[in-house]
């Protein structure tokens, strides 16, 4: 018969809970730097196209003039001679060629050895620009579709052909950038002692150390021009910059001057034969305006009018804004009695479309797209060194709640970015159904 062994006797039953393993602030570091990497790890997937988009589009639109420059040189190039062709002739002579299609812009140049340019509706969305000799007031050609890369590459870049969703999706990925940037910097910070130094990439190191120091320092360094740039684009697109903006400076009395024809303050209409555009552009050069004068093609009370701009001009730019019915001036503004918001939004503008910096301006741009084309492929290439084979390599859920100072920021930026908030809000929905649906795919998460 076998022996049973006895068993141990129980410890007795204690009425007192066992308290939790202490959270250490070692686990507490370690949980929100997950955190911080998981963020930047789906901010990466978001934004990498978007940035690849809009640095290509860009870098395309400020070299587009002078691609035509050297290109079509019979277009944009004419003879001087002493008298000019009245504005209203030399429109007539881009229309008579293009029946049927709309003028939301006329480029008048201050050199008399540039021809006039006459901006039309285009086909699928797409303008056409006609180019027009202003001393003779003949056309001397058009551009249009792929053949005039200023127009497509600009309409690209604002989100044709999708219109408003298309605006969407690029406010999204700005957003997103902006969530990148910061928990890159959280992720960068220097935890062991290397301080400054920490500014420099290990050339030395090897593997994917190597292209994370060249992905990370890189981004370091130009992180402040990164966030300026997102927000100098945020002010043209349709959600933010049309509802967001907008309402912060209606609750403040910051509305800036119908004059100042700056996005997203006008939206094209397209001329009437019967404007007094040789009056319009004699009231611009008498009050100043000295450089290449934009005329857009606006809607605003009391009617259609015309919104005039000095493309050249920084600081003491003038905005004049003139009923298309009789040339009068409806309204009048400089940059100087703009309030705060618009300053900026106006320093903005002349800022991303290089303006500002004069001659240096498309090189101080063009250094800035190839610098985040740089972010991209290094970032990749450092993803790639490091995950795991056959898998994605997202880094796991973080185990702790959101920290009372996390959520704060969180909330901040959420608030000031609306389509943040949406799109994380749908983010979130999708892996919480993703993982509802799977739960072998629950369990590993």
């Amino acid at each position: 018969m076998p022996i049973r062994s006895r068993a141990a006797p129980r410890a007795p039953r204690s009425f007192v809970a066992a308290a939790p393993p202490a959270c250490t602030v070692s686990d507490r570091s370690r949980d929100l730097r997950r955190r911080a990497w998981r963020w930047h790890f789906v901010a990466a997937l978001l934004v990498i196209p978007f940035v690849l988009w809009q640095s290509a589009t860009g870098t395309l639109y400020l070299w587009s003039a002078h691609w035509v420059d050297q290109r079509h040189p019979d277009l944009r190039f004419v003879e001087p001679a002493p008298e000019m062709a009245p504005l209203d002739a030399q429109v007539a002579a881009a229309r008579r060629f293009h029946p049927g299609r709309v003028v939301s812009g006329i480029v008048v140049s201050a050199d008399p050895a540039r021809s006039t340019q006459v901006v039309l509706g285009g086909d699928h969305g797409l303008p056409l620009a006609a180019f027009v000799d202003p001393h003779r007031g003949v056309l001397l050609g058009s551009l249009e579709g792929s053949a005039w890369p200023m127009g497509w590459s600009r309409s690209l870049h604002g989100g044709w052909p999708l219109g408003d969703p298309g605006s969407w999706l690029l406010e999204i990925g700005a957003c997103w950038t902006i969530a990148m940037v910061l928990t890159g910097l959280y992720l960068w910070w220097p935890r062991d002692g290397r301080r400054w130094r920490a500014l420099l990439p290990r050339l030395d190191s090897g593997g994917w150390v190597f292209w994370r120091d060249l992905h990370a320092c890189v981004a370091v360094w130009f992180s402040l021009l990164i966030v300026l740039f997102l927000c100098t684009a945020l002010p043209w697109t349709s959600f933010w910059g049309g509802h967001v903006l907008t309402s912060l400076q209606q609750a403040l009395g910051q509305q800036a001057p119908r004059a100042a024809g700056f996005a997203p303050v006008f939206a094209g209409t397209g001329a009437k034969a019967d404007d007094p555009l040789q009056r319009m552009l004699r009231q611009a050069r008498a009050r100043g305006m000295r450089g290449d004068l934009m005329f857009h093609m606006v809607d605003g009370p009391p009617g259609s009018a015309v919104s005039v701009r000095d493309l050249k001009a920084r600081g003491g730019q003038r905005f004049l804004l003139l009923d298309r019915g009789d040339g009068r001036v409806l309204e009048e503004a400089g940059r100087e009695q703009l309030p705060a918001i618009a300053r900026a939004v106006a320093l903005g503008v002349d800022i991303h479309e290089a303006d500002y910096f004069g001659p240096f301006g498309p090189w101080i741009n063009t250094g800035f797209a190839l610098a985040l084309v740089w972010l991209c492929a290094t970032g990749a290439m450092a993803w790639w060194r490091r995950k795991p084979a056959g898998a994605l390599g997202m880094p796991p859920a973080p185990r702790q709640a959101w920290p009372w100072g996390l959520r704060l920021g969180a909330l901040i930026l959420f608030v000031t970015l609306p389509l943040l908030a949406a799109s994380a809000l749908l983010l979130w929905l999708g892996e919480r159904g993703w993982l509802h649906l799977a739960p072998g795919r629950r369990r590993a998460a």
